[in-house]
């Protein structure tokens, strides 16, 4: 820079007064006044030309970030499955002091005028079969029976039965044919019937009472009810059966093909129809033109697994009401629907109390994905697509 070099000027000029005034004194020079000094430049001054000094200012770089005090956001764990013993009924999670409690299997009806019906959520597999003309019957059967209301209860027919006997299920209802009652005694099945508690372990719902024409739809049970009834009749209380179904671990696709909305065409004029959802992995039904529901919770009933079992079936001979015989024993073919796909699968039964044995399409015993089962019985083939 500048600076420096006008130092080194100035003390120039003090050299040569110095020496111009030892002259003018005549004395000789002191070769030490008269040696010239080392010009010394400041240590803090840059060595560098005037021209490469920068003609504008450089603007400062930015300041690093200082670092936050905010630790790291720790990634949450993945849940761990559910663990305990599974429902032989459903493949879900039950309670340890349920797991060896008996089944109670429950005849509902499901005619237009017995709607809404109530506890049809909290069963574990449900049994769907014609009665008389077109209307259908439904036998709900409850592992670890919960609901505080279960109905409407109807009568019993001796194919009825069978659903029961499969499950080693206690069988409810409000009444019987007379074939189901002739089932009942020679087949020895532990029973609770309507007609015999009407008032104790069954009540009648009063709006439903008022009506004549609801009054055979009126007959309401509930779990806690249930269960005292059975031990006062002292009917076994712990389950000795073996699980006719087996369920997978986590839900599988089937080899068949896709199925998404099945309809099963009990009659000309009784279609029910299941939507896959595929978000829950499960199948809404509806019946007679709307959604449907359960009273009690007020949830759409929603399925797993949707059996279709495929039986020869006849108006009984002489019948004026038009009942029907179902042949339940022997063999035959099915449908299983299940995460939006199906397989074909066959079923058989050696006599009237004997369970019923699965099989898949590889002649396998049949496995089902965890949740609850619908199992349609009838005649007629499926419509899905």
């Amino acid at each position: 820079m500048k600076q420096h070099k006008i130092i080194a000027l100035l003390l120039t000029l003090i050299l040569i007064a110095a020496m111009a005034s030892a002259c003018s004194r005549g004395g000789e020079v002191d070769p030490q006044e008269t040696a010239v000094p080392a010009v010394v430049i400041p240590p803090d001054l840059p060595d560098y030309d005037e021209e490469d000094e920068p003609s504008e200012t450089v603007a400062p770089a930015e300041p690093s970030p200082m670092p936050t005090d905010e630790p790291e956001p720790t990634p949450e764990p993945t849940p761990e499955p559910p663990s305990g013993p599974r429902n032989p009924l459903s493949g879900l999670i039950i309670d340890e002091d349920a797991l060896l409690s008996r089944p109670f299997a429950v005849v509902i009806g499901n005619t237009q005028t017995a709607l809404p019906q109530s506890g049809l959520t909290n069963a574990d597999i449900i049994y769907e079969v014609l009665a008389e003309g077109s209307i259908t019957r439904l036998i709900a059967i409850y592992k670890h029976i919960t609901p505080a209301r279960i109905g409407p209860v109807r009568s019993a027919r001796d194919y009825h039965l069978h659903f029961a006997i499969d499950h080693d299920a206690m069988f409810v209802h409000h009444g019987q044919s007379p074939t189901g009652g002739t089932a009942i005694t020679n087949w020895r099945v532990n029973n609770i019937n309507g007609l015999q508690f009407d008032g104790t372990t069954f009540w009648r719902d009063p709006a439903r009472w008022r009506v004549p024409a609801l009054r055979e739809h009126s007959s309401f049970t509930s779990a806690e009810n249930l269960n005292s009834r059975a031990s006062a009749l002292r009917y076994r209380q712990t389950s000795e059966a073996e699980p006719i179904f087996a369920f997978n671990e986590e839900a599988v696709v089937l080899p068949d093909g896709t199925a998404t909305r099945i309809t099963i065409p009990y009659a000309q004029t009784f279609r029910p129809v299941f939507v896959f959802d595929p978000e829950t992995l499960t199948y809404a039904r509806y019946q007679y033109g709307a959604a449907h529901m359960d009273d009690s919770t007020g949830l759409q009933v929603a399925v797993t697994n949707i059996i279709v079992q495929n039986v020869l079936s006849w108006v009984i001979a002489g019948d004026a009401a038009g009942r029907r015989h179902f042949e339940l024993v022997g063999s035959g073919t099915g449908w299983l629907f299940t995460n939006g796909t199906y397989e074909q699968i066959t079923w058989e039964k050696a006599n009237n109390q004997s369970p019923t044995i699965w099989r898949d399409s590889q002649g396998n015993p049949l496995t089902l994905n965890p949740g609850q089962t619908w199992v349609n019985v009838l005649s007629a083939q499926p419509i899905f697509e």
